[in-house]
């Protein structure tokens, strides 16, 4: 049923205005009501977001690089505090990233050829927990001064 134009809208529907074309069909139907869709500035806002967090790297593939070496005594060695680290990865060269007094920085590691072995959790298989070195001079021969299990540190033979 149509309804030429001026004549009252249907009652119980104050709200919608209809558009009628000269044959008096109906195109349209507009509500008066506010408006619920979000403004374009928070559109904005949700889609800077949303590529900012694109940018972001996975947990996965931040950088977890194991540099050679054993980090110095955090008591014994002076570091830049004015540079934090999470992993080796973060340090130039051959810096690692070690415990310092200020939380952890990029320092020289103390070193002999080769790389540490990866640190297999628990107490180490007929050894004591218990520091058996500071730095890879106090190891003999080619042995180096590693993390092991317990935290600590021992004499280990290393990967090449």
């Amino acid at each position: 049923m149509s309804h030429p134009e001026g004549s009252p809208l249907p009652p119980g529907r104050p709200h919608l205005e209809r558009s009628l074309k000269p044959s008096g069909v109906a195109l349209h139907a507009q509500s008066r009501l506010p408006c619920t869709m979000p403004k374009a500035s928070s559109v904005l806002v949700l889609a800077g977001l949303l590529v900012l967090w694109a940018e972001l790297p996975p947990a996965s593939a931040q950088n977890v690089t194991t540099k050679a070496g054993v980090c110095p005594d955090p008591a014994t060695e002076e570091a830049n505090c004015t540079v934090g680290c999470q992993s080796d990865g973060d340090c130039e060269s051959t810096l690692k990233c070690c415990p310092a007094a200020c939380g952890t920085a990029c320092q020289e590691p103390d070193e002999k050829p080769g790389t540490c072995p990866p640190v297999k959790p628990g107490i180490p298989m007929l050894g004591l927990c218990a520091n058996q070195c500071k730095t890879d001079s106090n190891c003999p021969g080619s042995l180096k001064c590693c993390r092991n299990g317990c935290g600590k540190v021992s004499c280990v033979t290393p990967h090449y």
